[in-house]
């Protein structure tokens, strides 16, 4: 009696619906075929794509002046997971898994190829119908519209992705995702909706370079060189940290472990490492999600994470050395000031503003403050910093010595500073009962982005970045110094000028308004799209009115 031979099959309905329910996303989706357009063209030539999203007909279609397929190309473009030509030919590039005829369907429900190749045209077409009703899980039947028809037409590939069942479609979300993806890709021309993607590298007040070559990490990544930067102001959260890429396919973007930490915010770069794509160990460094992470399981992605956590904590802790350095310089104390005084104003309307805002949503069952402030911000009091107001004793110098002059007899009940309050520059001062030498004044304790309220920090962030900007984690308003018209301002006759303060106000307070409105945005407050600009407005409007004062100050 035989016994008949047993065999690893695949239900290719089900198999091609589970690729394509790991493109969950708009902007992945099109980078799939954005990425083919541009990387599979006749040598010597240089192909333009061109993305079109219609989000009233729920469609997308990418369109490119590549190579093209002929009818040979789109049987194996239509086999899943099958070997990819270049790459068996030992050109590098990102076809590793096959999942471009896949990606369409995991936000749409049809998608159509029209395709031309030495003067030949193909055009096919296959909906997610013809995918589940293919019940016996073998191969799938692709509708073929034109075969082998003859035209003049220049090589290139049409594909169009109908039946989007997205909510809305991100044109944004695409563009930037494209921009991040050609910083490396030499002389790629790409338009999403008829505007030209350009990936501008944010303005940067360093480099280091550092390699694996005589470390520990050779053995494992070989050589590979690391390039970090430090921006001039903080980066928006897709431009942070390190690109990684391998043999010049982008597979990841990460801090290594530096999420969070002070100025990691500020670092980017890349790392090329070879062995990356080369690696065959049992447990794959990457799948075919396209996800843009690695996994760490793997040795080679471990070695990799070790070696950037290192480098970018080295990086990340000087440039908090220096910061420090900087807020001790005189012009820099003297805008500290100024920035607190702005703080001031913003955060007295700021709780006026949600005192308001408390007593409307007590009128509705079930309101909840978006923006509740912590017990913290009850807190007050006051403190002392250099003067000549109030008499005052000084316990250190700028230097942290302590003084030998008093013994913990002469002084106050408790004169440790609180350790959660931020050390203010200059010597430490205590309360004195003599009159004679007044070297104290009294400052106000200010309200930080810890207690719910704003602050307000000027930075030199480059003449290309805004004149503004808003760090949502911090709640904290950056001013920027570089910007032509506040550095015009500053010129004219320093810190100390009225028309540079008053541009300051203007600038801080139009941030504020804007950061107040993306606050409520970002709890779903907002049911008009109207809604935000009437806010904005008044927000101006009101603080303006009540910093009338500040105005007249010379």
């Amino acid at each position: 009696m035989s016994v008949a031979q047993l065999k690893v099959t695949s239900h290719v309905a089900r198999d091609l619906l589970q690729s394509a329910a790991l493109f969950k996303h708009e902007h992945a989706v099109v980078w799939e075929y954005v990425s083919n357009g541009l990387e599979y063209v006749e040598a010597g030539k240089q192909s333009i794509v061109d993305v079109s999203v219609d989000a009233k007909s729920k469609k997308i279609t990418i369109r490119d002046s590549a190579r093209g397929m002929s009818r040979g190309d789109l049987h194996r473009y239509f086999q899943m997971h099958g070997e990819n030509i270049d790459r068996k030919k030992g050109k590098p590039g990102r076809g590793m898994f096959g999942t471009g005829k896949s990606a369409a369907f995991g936000i749409g429900d049809l998608l159509r190829i029209t395709t031309i190749r030495g003067g030949l045209r193909q055009k096919v077409e296959l909906t997610r119908r013809a995918v589940e009703g293919s019940a016996d899980g073998s191969g799938i039947p692709v509708r073929v519209l034109e075969s082998d028809i003859k035209t003049h037409e220049p090589s290139g590939t049409i594909v169009e992705i109908e039946g989007i069942h997205l909510k809305k479609m991100d044109v944004g979300s695409i563009a930037r995702h494209v921009e991040r993806h050609i910083a490396r890709w030499p002389n790629a021309t790409v338009f999403v909706n008829r505007t030209q993607c350009k990936m501008t590298e944010p303005p940067y007040s360093s480099v280091r370079r550092s390699s694996t070559k005589g470390t520990a990490f050779e053995a494992s990544l070989g050589i590979a060189e690391l390039v970090l930067k430090v921006a001039k102001a903080s980066l928006e959260p897709e431009l942070q940290g390190v690109a990684i890429f391998s043999n010049g396919v982008w597979h990841a973007n990460t801090l290594a472990g530096c999420e969070g930490r002070p100025f990691a915010n500020y670092i980017f770069g890349e790392f090329d490492v070879l062995r990356l794509s080369q690696d065959e160990s049992p447990i794959p460094a990457f799948d075919m999600s396209r996800s843009m992470q690695l996994n760490i399981r793997n040795e080679i992605v471990a070695q990799i994470y070790a070696f950037l956590g290192s480098q970018i904590q080295i990086l990340r802790r000087e440039i908090e050395k220096t910061d420090r350095d900087r807020r001790r310089e005189r012009d820099v104390k003297r805008l500290t000031e100024e920035a607190h005084e702005i703080a001031r104003i913003i955060n007295r309307d700021f709780d006026e503003w949600r005192d308001h805002l408390h007593r409307t949503l007590a009128r509705v069952q079930g309101g909840k403050d978006r923006l509740q402030k912590s017990n913290a911000s009850e807190d007050s009091g006051d403190g002392l910093s250099p003067g000549s107001e109030l008499p005052a004793i000084i316990l250190e110098d700028e230097s942290g010595e302590r003084s030998t002059e008093y013994s913990p007899d002469d002084l106050p009940n408790d004169p440790t500073p609180n350790p959660d309050q931020p050390n203010e520059p200059g010597p430490s001062l205590a309360p004195s009962n003599d009159d004679e030498d007044k070297i104290a004044k009294r400052r106000n304790k200010s309200k930080t982005s810890g207690s719910g309220g704003f602050n307000v920090d000027f930075l030199n962030m480059g003449i290309e970045d805004a004149r503004a900007k808003y760090e949502r984690d911090v709640r904290t308003i950056n001013i920027n110094l570089d910007h032509p018209q506040i550095a015009a301002a500053l010129a004219l006759d320093g810190i100390e000028d009225i028309a540079f303060r008053r541009l300051c106000y203007e600038v801080a307070f139009s941030e504020y308004a804007i950061a107040l409105s993306s606050e409520l945005a970002g709890g779903d407050w907002y049911h008009d799209i109207t809604d935000p600009i009437v806010d904005i407005r008044d927000t101006i409007n009101r603080i303006s009115r009540s910093a009338a004062a500040l105005y007249s100050k010379v």
